[in-house]
């Protein structure tokens, strides 16, 4: 029996890593934080750099090959990165199904304001390893985030 993936959805500093945190201890799972491994594996490159999405893309696939064993075992995993469109939550499906793995959408609805303070607060007191974050950058994510629908094959979670 395969575990659960975890998919996170919200805006920078909804939450989502938090909550992805949350979720590690208590299933118990494996997280896989997507800005941990970048800024580790490529510190000088930031998310407004041509570079940043192949190698983003790259990182992906690499973390899906070991949380992939990790279910195959029965453990659970987080893929603590924003799963914002459609396309994004089709990839983890499709991964997912490869290994009889069940799909939980954790979607957190936090204002845009809010979202944006707590980031700022959260790179002020330098409590995590994550890109730095700006009202502007928010703006232009929500713009592009897709809703997720009941129609994708997953389940959804508010929070």
């Amino acid at each position: 029996m395969s575990g659960t993936v975890h998919l996170m959805y919200g805006l920078a500093g909804a939450g989502k890593s938090t909550l992805a945190g949350e979720l590690a201890a208590r299933a118990p799972a494996v997280r896989f934080t997507l800005d941990q491994w970048m800024l580790r594996l490529y510190p000088e490159l930031t998310i407004h750099d041509a570079a940043y999405g192949h190698r983003a893309e790259t990182v992906r696939e690499l973390i899906w090959s070991i949380a992939e064993q990790v279910l195959v075992s029965g453990t659970d995993v987080v893929l603590d990165w924003n799963f914002w469109s459609t396309a994004r939550r089709t990839w983890a499906l499709e991964r997912a199904s490869s290994v009889a793995a069940t799909v939980i959408l954790h979607r957190l609805s936090t204002s845009l304001e809010e979202s944006t303070h707590r980031a700022r607060e959260r790179e002020a007191a330098g409590r995590t390893l994550a890109h730095r974050i700006t009202r502007t950058g928010n703006d232009q994510l929500a713009r592009l985030m897709e809703e997720p629908t009941d129609d994708e094959g997953l389940t959804i979670v508010e929070h």
